[in-house]
C-alpha cells in the first residue's frame, strides 16, 4: 500500500511539472510517464486520463487551502480575524500552485464531468467559511441579514479570482494589495453598521 501511494505521487510530481513546463494541451502522457520512470500502463493503474491527473492536482490544492485556512483561524480572539487569516491562508495554498493554476481551466473546458467533480471538491472550504460567517452572526459581529452559503461562495469566489489575476493573467497589482482589498470589502460587508433598518447598504 505505502509503495502504490509513493508510485502514485510520483506520477503526480512528474505531471505536475510536465505541465507546468508545457501547459495542458501540449502535455502527453507519454512526457509524464518518461519524467516519472513509469509504464504508461502504470499511469493508467492510477489515473484514467491526463485529466484525472489534472483533477487530483486540484483536489490536493483544494485539500491544502482547507488545512491551512483552518489552522490560521484557529485560536484567533473573533471571527473577524478569524475570517481575514483565514482567506490570507487559502491564498497562500494557492500561490504554492501557482505554477499549474493555467492548467486548472482546463478541467472546466474539457469535461463536464470532471467540472462537476471539482465543484465537489470546493464544499469543504465553503463549509468552513460559512461556519465562520454563522458564529460571526451569532457573535454579533457581523450583520445577520447576509446569507451566510451564499456569502462564503462569493468571498471564496473573490480570492480566487485575485489568484487568477496573479498566477494566470500576471496583473501588475501587487498580491498584497490584492489581499488588502478584499479584507477591506469583507469588513465593509459584515459592517453591522451599514445594515440600516435591516435593509443592505450594498
Amino acid at each position: 500500500m505505502i509503495a502504490n501511494h509513493e508510485r502514485y505521487r510520483d506520477i503526480l510530481t512528474a505531471g505536475r511539472k510536465v505541465l507546468a513546463e508545457k501547459g495542458f494541451e501540449n502535455t502527453k502522457v507519454s512526457d509524464i510517464v518518461e519524467r516519472a520512470g513509469v509504464a504508461k500502463g502504470t499511469f493508467y493503474l492510477y489515473f484514467p486520463s491526463k485529466l484525472d491527473l489534472v483533477l487530483a492536482l486540484a483536489q490536493d490544492m483544494r485539500q491544502q487551502i482547507l488545512s491551512e485556512a483552518k489552522l490560521a483561524s484557529a485560536g484567533k480572539k473573533n471571527s473577524r480575524e478569524a475570517l481575514a487569516a483565514a482567506i490570507s491562508a487559502a491564498f497562500s495554498a494557492m500561490s504554492n500552485f501557482r505554477d499549474i493554476f493555467p492548467v486548472f481551466n482546463a478541467i472546466s473546458a474539457f469535461s463536464t464531468d470532471r467540472w462537476e467533480a471539482e465543484k465537489e471538491i470546493r464544499i469543504p472550504y465553503y463549509l468552513f467559511l460559512r461556519q465562520l460567517i454563522e458564529e460571526g452572526q451569532k457573535s454579533g459581529e457581523f450583520r445577520s441579514d447576509l446569507n451566510p452559503a451564499v456569502t462564503s461562495r462569493l468571498i471564496a469566489g473573490m480570492v480566487e479570482h485575485a489568484a487568477h489575476e496573479c498566477f494566470v493573467y500576471h496583473s501588475p497589482i501587487a498580491v498584497e494589495d490584492y489581499l488588502d482589498h478584499i479584507r477591506k470589502l469583507i469588513d465593509a460587508l459584515f459592517d453591522r453598521d451599514s445594515d440600516a433598518g435591516g435593509q443592505s447598504a450594498l
